[in-house]
């Protein structure tokens, strides 16, 4: 009997997410550790106590001794040394392998060794297998090579999710030799469910079984992000504590990064209860997000050598790409048909035709971007509703559930808990709430029914031993029979995908937004004249949107089928810049609402004027140059300080430069001026461009008002940029003056700032 046997009365299992499981100051009995000081001197301070199983040396002098001068030849000598260097030097661990002097190694033991060395703190650790055999590794080795070669023709065929997942744990399962090796993907709640699974043929199957989110711990699954690789194999495998110990007067040794480090008694006795002697676990990580974990099984014990759990390691981190890269790609599929299926009703929208009505006219098609059964949106004392919807009243709670949190958006798939009880849910349970005007309580909110179906969860023989106690459930069974759980009153969940669609479809009426609080500060007349341009603006929102859209559809369906590197290079880079087109109008958009609800809060400090218009031209500089305009400036010599956000500041200079870019015909002039004077500083930026005409002087800096002012010769835009450049200079308790003499004779904006009491200014 293991000397780590559970002990089961005396464990704190009530407490297990408290466990240190990064400083368990031993490791697994089929490893060696050093821990060296990270000044790379070969001073050991630190060992596994089977170390002096293997050395035919003593504690004292191994601890006195010269690691190096441990090894065989100059050779493992100075190659470890740069490791050494080169693991601390990348913050990385690093494999190498070497071989201990023959005189030095007890009879009967290895001396070649596969080693990792990674540093932590002021160590340097170096862990050590024997090296394995040579047809093992190799053989290994060839088939994960294979598999690497065989994923670009699959992502071309758009293979589906499943079928990858079913590729690499047949793959994991021929290298490792294990009896079952299962991928599952973590939940939202941090269960896990089997979404593939190799076996041998006797065996019961496990696919699309649940785990309980409490098998993995939370410490556990950090530990699973940053360390990629866990390996048992025996688990009744005795350890081998560290040398000296921590009573000794030294800090424990955190082994985040180890690969040998004993495991949690926890999961070794999880282990123990599933009839199981070994294991090995793959981390699926991206985005530092643990996707989920393929886990192997052994009902003997089984030693993988360190170099194919390495290479394991490398596969499980190009698989954990393939699985992102496989649900972008099905999320900008769906984001396409989704973006397809919105221009296509933008198209319909006109002054006579409005942005409701083309919806209720396509009602099926909007619910089926987000696979619902009813979509409202709310304004005012006002609202539109599409297919089932719950009660007004109960809506209002679901709204108000995310205001009060403080919250963008609100989801959930039981909304019993939150609406009253005599409430008319039309048999709705799921609903996620977006705002679009918070201070005005705007928001979308998209509905889905209840959802039957039945989980089957693996280890959990009966409904009420989910919340049993840790000790209860860590005891062992004498079955893992499935429990099935009927699943009802809930709808199908919300994903990350759901969300985003769902806040671009809002981006649609956030126009409608903006367009009501600038009607409420104008009289009759001003109503009509906004309601005018809040048409203009959903025309030009539709082909603004569609037009940056159609070479990135285009671009995605060449990068499809080409291979031609230079020609997917200049597609990528057209891509790029309609994608950053997209983005500024938006930005410009959340920009102006954030003002307006007063969520922008200026970070003023000490400003170095001159600096930040210079930082302007050189953002504005490509499209300067591209229509050949001379551009000249007159600055004083002396450095004017404001006190400013140069962050805001900078993106009014922008703003008007990228105005007076446009609207010059090519060849033309910009000029810069700046004059101090007392305790304000003028900046003036003039133009010989296509003017201002004098009636639409006094509008300029109105909401959507760019499609009037230059119509038939509107260079792109959704007319909100000088909207959001006289909102920032306000807020710099600034002003800004226009001036033209009209259509032909330029453009010319004055911005005066106060330069203020810099006396407390970073």
């Amino acid at each position: 009997m293991s000397s780590d046997k559970l002990d089961i009365d005396n464990l704190k299992f009530e407490h297990c997410e408290d466990e240190p499981i990064h400083i368990p100051e031993s490791i697994q009995g089929y490893g060696y550790l050093f821990a060296m000081d990270r000044s790379n001197n070969g001073r050991v301070r630190i060992l596994s106590k089977n170390v002096l199983d293997l050395l035919n040396l003593k504690e004292e002098e191994i601890l006195k001794g010269d690691f190096y001068e441990f090894l065989d030849g100059p050779e493992y000598q100075d190659f470890i040394r740069e490791t050494f260097k080169r693991a601390i030097d990348q913050n990385a661990r690093l494999p190498l392998r070497l071989k201990f002097r023959r005189e030095l190694v007890r009879e009967k033991h290895a001396e070649d060794f596969y080693a990792v060395v990674y540093h932590t703190g002021d160590k340097v650790v170096l862990e050590l297998e024997p090296a394995a055999e040579f047809r093992e590794t190799y053989s290994a080795l060839h088939y994960i090579k294979l598999y690497a070669m065989s994923i670009a023709p699959k992502f071309k065929r758009n293979e589906p999710l499943i079928n990858m997942a079913q590729e690499i744990v047949d793959t994991i399962k021929y290298v490792t030799g294990m009896d079952r090796v299962v991928l599952y993907r973590f939940n939202d709640d941090d269960s896990g469910k089997v979404i593939a699974e190799a076996k041998e043929d006797f065996m019961d199957s496990y696919l699309n079984l649940y785990y309980p989110a409490n098998d993995i711990p939370a410490q556990a699954r950090a530990l699973y992000t940053k360390n990629w690789v866990r390996l048992i194999p025996d688990v009744e495998l005795e350890s081998s504590p560290l040398i000296p110990s921590v009573d000794s007067g030294r800090e424990p040794l955190d082994m985040t990064y180890s690969i040998i480090r004993t495991l949690s008694p926890i999961h070794r006795q999880y282990i123990r209860n599933q009839g199981i002697k070994a294991s090995l676990s793959l981390s699926l990580v991206t985005h530092e997000h643990l996707w989920g974990i393929i886990s192997c099984h052994s009902r003997e014990a089984r030693y993988i050598p360190q170099n194919v759990r390495l290479e394991c390691e490398n596969l499980s981190q190009l698989f954990s790409w393939h699985l992102y890269a496989k649900e972008e790609e099905l999320y900008l599929a769906k984001k396409e048909k989704t973006d397809a299926a919105l221009n296509a009703m933008l198209d319909k929208t006109s002054s006579s035709n409005s942005i409701v009505t083309v919806f209720k006219e396509n009602e099926e098609k909007v619910l089926d971007m987000l696979n619902a059964d009813g979509f409202a949106f709310f304004y005012e004392e006002d609202s539109f509703k599409l297919g089932v919807t719950p009660d007004r009243e109960s809506m209002e709670r679901l709204a108000s559930k995310g205001i009060d949190e403080g919250r963008d958006y609100f989801y959930t798939t039981d909304i019993t808990d939150i609406v009253s009880d005599d409430s008319d849910l039309n048999d709705i349970r799921g609903a996620m709430v977006i705002q679009v005007a918070k201070q005005k309580r705007y928001y979308t909110a998209w509905f889905r029914k209840e959802h039957r179906y039945t989980q089957r969860w693996a280890g959990v023989p009966k409904e009420e031993e989910v919340m049993a106690s840790k000790k209860e459930r860590l005891m062992p069974r004498s079955s893992f029979e499935v429990h099935e759980k009927e699943i009802h009153n809930q709808s199908r969940e919300w994903d990350e995908n759901d969300i985003n669609i769902a806040t671009r479809f809002n981006k649609v009426f956030m126009a409608y937004a903006l367009e009501k609080q600038a009607t409420m500060r104008k009289d009759i007349n001003s109503l009509q004249q906004q309601d005018q341009y809040k048409n203009e603006f959903m025309a030009t929102l539709a082909h603004e949107l569609k037009n940056p859209l159609t070479p990135i559809r285009t671009g995605i369906s060449i990068l499809e089928h080409s291979a031609d590197e230079e020609a997917r290079a200049r597609i990528l880079k057209v891509m790029r810049r309609q994608t950053t087109t997209i983005t500024k109008m938006i930005d410009d958009l959340l920009d102006v609402s954030r003002i307006s609800e007063g969520k922008v809060t200026l970070e003023k400090q000490k400003t170095h004027l001159q600096e930040i218009l210079t930082q302007a031209i050189e953002v504005c500089d490509e499209a300067i140059r591209e229509k050949e305009h001379n551009l000249i400036m007159d600055l004083p010599e002396s450095p004017v300080y404001l006190h400013a956000d140069p962050l805001r500041l900078s993106q009014i200079f922008i703003n008007i430069l990228n105005n007076a870019t446009k609207y010059t015909p090519k060849g033309g002039r910009i000029t810069i001026d700046m004059e101090r004077e007392s305790q304000q500083v003028s900046v003036t930026i003039a133009d010989n461009g296509l003017g201002i005409p004098q009636d639409k002087l006094d509008d300029i800096f109105d909401m959507f008002t760019q499609m009037e002012t230059h119509a038939g010769s509107s260079q792109g835009g959704l007319g909100i940029g000088l909207t959001l450049v006289k909102k920032l200079v306000s807020l710099h308790d600034g002003e800004i003056k226009v001036r033209s003499d009209g259509p032909g004779d330029g453009s010319e904006f004055e911005i005066i700032l106060p330069v203020g009491d810099l006396s407390n200014s970073r």
